[in-house]
């Protein structure tokens, strides 16, 4: 009988090793998985950082591209103003020529 109680008792310490090395195991996953879990939380927060800065230099940039193309707009405005101005009435130069060529070939 003694047999068969130290057997119990090796069958129940082997248990209890075995439980308590699976548990330590459990527990280094878990401590390991929470320090990923930091460190993927911190990329993720300066990620976020880098992508609200990004945001605020694109709105920057659109409104500078807006008022680069009012002033764009305003410019070609005036050039076409400007040339307007500066061209005058088209004249006939075609008619008058013909009529010197007329005149010239009736006095010869």
């Amino acid at each position: 009988m003694e047999r068969i109680e130290r057997n119990e008792k090796d069958d129940a310490q082997k248990a209890k090793l075995i439980f308590l090395a699976l548990a330590a195991l459990v527990v280094v996953l878990l401590i390991v998985s929470f320090g990923y879990a930091n460190k993927a939380r911190n990329e993720l927060n300066a990620k976020n950082v880098e992508l609200e800065a990004v945001k605020q230099d694109n709105t920057k940039l659109e409104l500078m591209l807006k008022d680069q193309s009012a002033q764009i707009d305003s410019l070609n405005k005036k050039v076409l103003q400007l040339q307007a101005k500066t061209k005058p009435a088209p004249k006939k130069k075609g008619s008058a020529a013909k009529t010197k060529a007329k005149t010239k070939s009736r006095t010869r």
